[in-house]
């Protein structure tokens, strides 16, 4: 989920658990036998039912097919809705409706007096925090700082009603706070800001969020509304598995480069001149450097000591648990202190251009602009691109801090609820002149570190914040911006992150690589178009994947029926004019062609080696083949054939044999020819080619479905050793298979073993008839005249295999 954001949420959250030693645990205990038990036939029928029906529920086209055949209303089909109640929902349909959209009314069912002290004092902590974020950010998206306390008051509490994750601080934020400022700059027309606009022509440089404010916010507000729209639409369309489409290394680039742009972006309220506002890195550098003389100390100095009193103090809470309230409250004490010192010392204002944030309307006084008025149609073109980067990036922050929230304290959250209430809390929130919102990573972390139990937090954040714009808005007026710049620019620092790029460059240099496209991309061309290099590349990453799946080739365990990737077993052995391969992803008309051709090459090579006469594929990864892939198949089979090469099918999976059945692949390829497993498979091969030798047929002749009769042979390995470190997790594994045992052979076999220094842990001698088809026990009256040795040893010389 939310995968590129994961590490992020992680990294300021915290880890969800601890993981105990169970390895070592595991070490002591002594061996003790462990009997496999048998869920009841009742039970596990539930058991299947209910899990198919979760399996349609992931797949909703899947569903509405089925419903529009009449065939999910089977009587004897195990409903998620029919299983027993083990909470406190109730059965009427309506209200348990009304509590699945409202997972407050449930919670509320378990709350307590203890539970409901401590949701408070969460919830007044992070609302005392979110008045200067909200106000910084605010100034982010170009927009009065009243908006940004607008938007951290009502989304707030409407998520407190739908949303399911307990210590989520929704509101605003920096990264979307940026994209807003970014996708509208410049986006109003002549006839709606006249004042940026000369001879028809937009005025280079000039800013229509500081021009024409309020039509500008009114774009803002219409893009919540967007967002919220897009997200509950999403919902509805059951796509928010769309934003695993985005890879952590590429989401990981993008955001650290926006955090740069947002901490540049706050420069001028601490260098004390102006300059250049751009989302480009480049021309903002330039404007810095142009101008560094116009530095002034005063508010570079107090900026400064700002800056590294909250950097410290977040580290100080953070390592000190009882001093973890400092960390929230280290804003408010900024704010407090310079609004004071400011407004005490008129030469600073005067004197030494500390800029402040000044007038900011009072609800009680001038109202609150509460509607849709002004909204309009024609600008939705215009807002959309911005819309969707709000939409994705927004809910990709939230549903990664939801699932690490949920982690740490033993719940799950649905994400498809959780789209849902974040596009009506934009939704909603636009209608009270909001603009787009998501889940904070600083607030839920303070939410989360003062105890927060339930939803009831956000709740009480959102009536903290409304007493702030009824009463508090006055006090805001002589609080410097270098205090706000200094907020922003500690917030954003942890989400730079290099680290992340270094461990990529140690992991696997092509995601580094995919790190730092998105990256250089998002701080030379802006951030919208960093968004855009973000999902293709995790578009061509997918795309890439899915077109040239991995072809894995397999050999056999010599003294086993056992066959292994030749990369994971190097002590493996190939069958004679045999070729064993494995399709590493479903088949589909942009990858079909590729496995055709991969498999085509692996059989001209093996030309002069081991000429194959026989092709075995395992197909257990394919979960799934389109129309194009049956014709490709059919493809491969032919141009096999006319090569005198069968093909052999292994391990095909329900859903894959349906579609055959239903193209009749299975009539022109030959029923005989699909097998429950590679190895009866492979026994297959070796005995049809044993009855064509016998027939005479020419091993060039062209190949079709109708084969000699077979007859059940048998196939006997010959004598034998094998051996596997992958077959279990302490042990080495060998294998020695005698075509004639002989007496006391296995004392031998494991005197040579520990004149190495091998001690025997586990032994298994399986006596073989004379056809080889099924292992006999050594009292059978049938006379063994072989036998398969299993030895599971460890070194004596030193711990492990």
């Amino acid at each position: 989920m939310a995968v590129g954001m994961h590490a992020v949420a992680s990294g300021q959250l915290g880890v969800c658990f601890e993981h105990g030693d169970v390895a070592s645990t595991l070490e002591r205990v002594p061996a003790r036998p462990v009997e496999i038990q048998a869920l009841s036939e009742e039970r596990s029928l539930a058991a299947a039912g209910i899990l198919q029906e979760r399996g349609m529920q992931t797949r909703p086209m899947g569903r509405y097919g089925r419903m529009l055949q009449c065939k999910e209303a089977r009587s004897d089909e195990v409903k998620l809705s029919d299983r027993p109640n083990t909470g406190d929902i109730p059965q009427h349909p309506l209200r348990r409706l009304l509590f699945q959209f409202m997972p407050i009314l449930q919670v509320i069912q378990t709350l307590d007096r203890h539970m409901l002290r401590l949701d408070i004092i969460a919830g007044v902590t992070v609302g005392i925090m979110a008045i200067p974020q909200s106000m910084s950010y605010a100034s982010i998206a170009g927009l009065p700082y009243e908006y940004g306390l607008y938007s951290a008051c009502v989304p707030p509490l409407v998520y407190a009603f739908l949303g399911q994750s307990r210590q989520l601080a929704v509101g605003p934020v920096a990264m979307v706070s940026l994209l807003v400022e970014a996708g509208l700059a410049n986006v109003l027309t002549e006839e709606e800001c006249p004042e940026s606009f000369m001879n028809g022509a937009l005025i280079e440089g000039v800013h229509q969020s500081e021009l024409c404010r309020g039509e500008y916010a009114k774009l803002a507000i219409m893009t919540a509304a967007l967002v919220g729209v897009l997200q509950i639409a999403a919902r509805v369309l059951r796509l928010q598995f769309l934003v695993s489409f985005l890879g952590h290394p590429v989401t990981s680039g993008f955001t650290s480069a926006a955090a740069i742009i947002i901490g540049f972006s706050q420069l001028k309220y601490i260098l004390g001149y102006e300059i250049k506002k751009s989302q480009y890195i480049y021309e903002t550098l330039h404007s810095v450097f142009k101008n560094i003389h116009e530095t002034q100390k005063t508010p570079l100095i107090l900026g400064l000591i700002t800056l590294v009193f909250l950097i410290v103090n977040k580290r100080i809470a953070q390592q000190h648990k009882r001093l973890s309230m400092m960390g929230p409250l280290g804003p408010l004490v900024c704010c407090f202190v310079g609004t004071v010192l400011v407004g005490v010392v008129p030469s600073l204002r005067e004197e030494h251009h500390i800029d402040y944030v000044g007038d900011i309307p009072s609800v009680l006084k001038e109202g609150w602009s509460v509607g849709t008025e002004g909204w309009s149609l024609q600008a939705v073109r215009e807002i959309l691109p911005t819309a969707l980067s709000a939409c994705l990036i927004g809910y990709m922050e939230s549903i990664a801090i939801g699932k690490n929230l949920a982690a740490k304290h033993d719940y799950d959250i649905d994400a498809g609820q959780e789209l849902f209430a974040l596009g009506v809390a934009n939704l909603v929130g636009a209608v009270f002149s909001c603009y787009p919102v998501t889940g904070s990573f600083s607030r839920s972390a303070v939410s989360n570190a003062t105890g927060a139990k339930t939803q009831l937090a956000g709740l009480t954040t959102s009536i903290v914040m409304m007493c702030t714009l009824l009463f508090l808005t006055p006090l805001f007026y002589y609080m410097p911006n270098f205090v706000l710049a200094a907020i922003v620019i500690s917030s954003v620092i942890p989400l730079v992150a290099y680290e992340e790029a270094i461990k990529l460059w140690r992991i696997k240099k092509q995601d580094f690589i995919l790190w730092v496209t998105a990256f250089m991309g998002t701080l030379l061309f802006g951030v919208l178009f960093g968004i855009a290099i973000a999902v293709a590349l995790s578009l061509i990453i997918v795309i890439s994947e899915s077109v040239r799946p991995q072809i894995t080739i397999l050999w056999r365990i010599p003294g086993t029926a056992i066959y292994r990737p030749i990369k994971q077993e190097n002590n493996g052995t190939f069958v004679p004019n045999v070729f064993i391969a494995r399709i590493g992803s479903s088949m589909y008309f942009a990858n079909a062609s590729f496995i055709k051709d991969v498999l085509m090459a692996y059989v001209a090579d093996l030309e002069e080696v081991n000429r194959t006469e026989y092709v075995v594929l395992e197909m257990t990864p394919v979960v799934s083949v389109d129309s194009t892939a049956v014709h490709v198949l059919q493809d491969v089979v032919n141009a096999f054939r006319t090569r005198g090469v069968h093909i052999a099918f292994a391990m095909v999976g329900n859903r894959v044999e349906k579609t055959i059945r239903k193209a009749k692949l299975d009539e022109f390829i030959g029923e005989q020819w699909f097998f429950p497993t590679v190895n009866e498979a492979v026994l297959f091969c070796l005995r049809h080619q044993q009855a064509k030798r016998e027939a005479g047929v020419d091993p060039d002749a062209k190949a079709d479905a109708s084969c000699p009769e077979v007859p059940l042979k048998p196939v006997r390995p010959g004598d034998e050793i094998g051996f596997s470190n992958d077959l279990h997790h302490a042990c080495t594994a060998i294998f020695v298979n005698l075509v004639t045992d002989a007496p006391e052979v296995a004392f031998r076999i494991m005197a040579v073993l520990g004149k190495h220094l091998l001690t025997v842990r586990r032994a298994h001698i399986e006596a073989m008839d004379e056809d080889h088809a099924v292992g006999v026990a050594v009292t059978s009256a049938v006379a063994p005249v072989g036998a398969k040795h299993t030895y599971f040893v460890r070194s004596t010389r030193h711990p492990g295999k």
